[in-house]
C-alpha cells in the first residue's frame, strides 16, 4: 500500500479517535466532588441578619420668627451641579490555571428567545450574568461558557468537568484589581433539575459559580441534557501563602 495512503488512513483514524474521546468526556457525567450541599445551603441563607425597626425620627426644631411667626426660609439655586459618573467595575477576565484558561469575560443578560441566561456566540468568551452578583459580593456570581460549539470546536469550559477542589480561579476586574477564589465543589445537574434559585441567588455567602453544558446531546433540541457546575469561594492572600 502506498505510503501516502497509509498516512491518510492514519490521520483519519487519529481524528476519529480524538472525536470519540472528546464526545465520551462530554457525555460522561463527572463525579461530584466537595460539599455541594453546604454551598447550596450558604446561598439559601440571607446575606445580612434581620435588624429591628429603627425608631421614628424626631422632627427638627424650627426657630420661630418674632415678626410674623414664620421661620426664615433660605433660597438656593434649584439646579444640581454636574457630578462625575464613574464607570461601573465589572469582571473582564477569567483565569483558571489548572485548565490553561485565560479568557475574556463579557456581561450578558437574558436571551429573549429562550428566557435563559445569554451566552457568547463563540467558544472563546465567558459570560457574566450582569443582573446577578459581582464576583466576591454576597450571593452567586454566575460565569457561563460553551463546552463546545458546532463549527468552532471545544469551548473555553471544555475541561470544566475535570476541575478539582482546591483549584484556583482568578477574576480580573475593569479597574485592574483581581479577586482570587478556590474551588470548593463540582457537580452535574440535569437541566430540568438545575437549582436556579440557588445558582442565581443574590443573597448568602459569596460564591463564584462556573457553568457549562454536559451529558448527552439532543439533536432535536440542539443542546446537552445536563449542566456541569463548579462552585468556588473567595480566599485571602494568606491562604495562598502570599502574606508577609
Amino acid at each position: 500500500m502506498p505510503r501516502n495512503t497509509l498516512k491518510a488512513i492514519f490521520a483519519i483514524s487519529l481524528v476519529t479517535l480524538i472525536a470519540v474521546v472528546a464526545a465520551y468526556l462530554i457525555v460522561t457525567e463527572p463525579a461530584t466532588i466537595g460539599d455541594v450541599g453546604s454551598i447550596e445551603a450558604s446561598l439559601s441563607a440571607p446575606a445580612l441578619p434581620t435588624t429591628t425597626s429603627l425608631p421614628d425620627p424626631q422632627p427638627p426644631e424650627i426657630p420661630s420668627d418674632s415678626g410674623n411667626g414664620a421661620p426664615p426660609i433660605p433660597v438656593s439655586p434649584g439646579l444640581l451641579p454636574d457630578l462625575p459618573v464613574d464607570d461601573p467595575v465589572i469582571p473582564v477576565r477569567l483565569r483558571l490555571a489548572s485548565l490553561g484558561v485565560d479568557a475574556p469575560v463579557i456581561p450578558t443578560g437574558v436571551n429573549q428567545r429562550t428566557g435563559q441566561m445569554a451566552v457568547p456566540s463563540n467558544v472563546r468568551d465567558v459570560a457574566w450574568y450582569e443582573f446577578g452578583s459581582l464576583p466576591g459580593e454576597p450571593g452567586s456570581a454566575v460565569l457561563a461558557a460553551h463546552v463546545d460549539l458546532a463549527g468552532q470546536g471545544p469551548g473555553v469550559f471544555f475541561g470544566l468537568r475535570t476541575v478539582d477542589d482546591g483549584d484556583i480561579v482568578e477574576v480580573e476586574f475593569s479597574d485592574g484589581t483581581v479577586s482570587v477564589f478556590r474551588v470548593e465543589a463540582r457537580t452535574a445537574y440535569q437541566k430540568d433539575e438545575l437549582p436556579l434559585d440557588t445558582i442565581f441567588a443574590r443573597e448568602g455567602s459569596p460564591v463564584l459559580t462556573l457553568i457549562t453544558c454536559g451529558g448527552g446531546f439532543s439533536e432535536s433540541s440542539g443542546s446537552y441534557d445536563s449542566n456541569v457546575v463548579v462552585y468556588a469561594v473567595p480566599i485571602a492572600d494568606r491562604d495562598l501563602g502570599l502574606a508577609g
